[in-house]
């Protein structure tokens, strides 16, 4: 005959056998699903339906579930189903639940998973089959990468070909054009010789803000 152990006595006594397998409360037996991990009752409660036992209990001292409810684990641990760890919530908020829960449960399998794989992963890689690999993959993108594409020159507005996305520029020539004509370089200096300000890019060696000025250094 299979021994029954008392572990949790609150407003309904639950019973468990040793090996947690099965449970008995009011007199109805629950027998532990182990697919779904919840105890399930072996025979009718309520309107000819089997009751998992959160759920009797729930309903037994609270009453019955509103329609689109149900009686939700509020630490998680299916076994525990003393009254004060159940509530009663909606079905998308309890879906929502158990969503979290299986996410953060694959989330955890998956980075044990990858800080095992790591190490050989970084291995295989250095090794000649996992260079070869790589070659292989570089030999299949390196048409697509290193192909020559169509662009017209933003300054001289000239048609050139560049391997590089999104070229705007045919020569170095031009790109220097661009940055001096954004403005970008610009710095404001104070004249040598009238003592006006005058704006320059910050890599010209200018001192003076006109010719005229520059004519007076000079001869000076």
């Amino acid at each position: 005959m299979m021994k029954s152990l008392v572990l949790e006595v609150w407003k309904m006594e639950v019973t468990y056998s040793q090996d947690r397998k099965i449970a008995y409360c009011d007199g109805f037996k629950f027998r532990l699903d182990s697919r779904t991990g919840y105890y399930l009752c072996t025979k009718s409660t309520y309107h000819g339906h089997r009751e998992r036992l959160h759920v009797y209990i729930w309903r037994k001292e609270h009453g019955e579930i509103p329609e689109g409810y149900h009686v939700h684990h509020v630490d998680g641990d299916k076994n525990n189903n003393r009254s004060d760890n159940l509530t009663c919530i909606s079905g998308n908020e309890h879906s929502l639940h158990h969503m979290q829960d299986r996410v953060k449960n694959h989330r955890e399998v998956f980075d044990r998973a990858l800080e095992k794989a790591r190490p050989k992963a970084a291995e295989w890689h250095k090794s000649e089959q996992g260079r070869e690999w790589h070659r292989l993959q570089y030999k299949k993108t390196e048409e697509r990468f290193h192909a020559e594409r169509d662009f017209i020159c933003l300054v001289c507005g000239k048609p050139f070909k560049s391997t590089k996305a999104g070229s705007k520029f045919c020569s170095n020539n031009c790109k220097a054009t661009a940055r001096r004509r954004s403005g970008v370089d610009n710095e404001t200096r104070i004249c040598a010789v009238c003592g006006n300000q005058f704006t320059t890019n910050k890599y010209s060696k200018a001192r003076t803000c006109s010719r005229g000025c520059r004519n007076k250094l000079f001869q000076d």
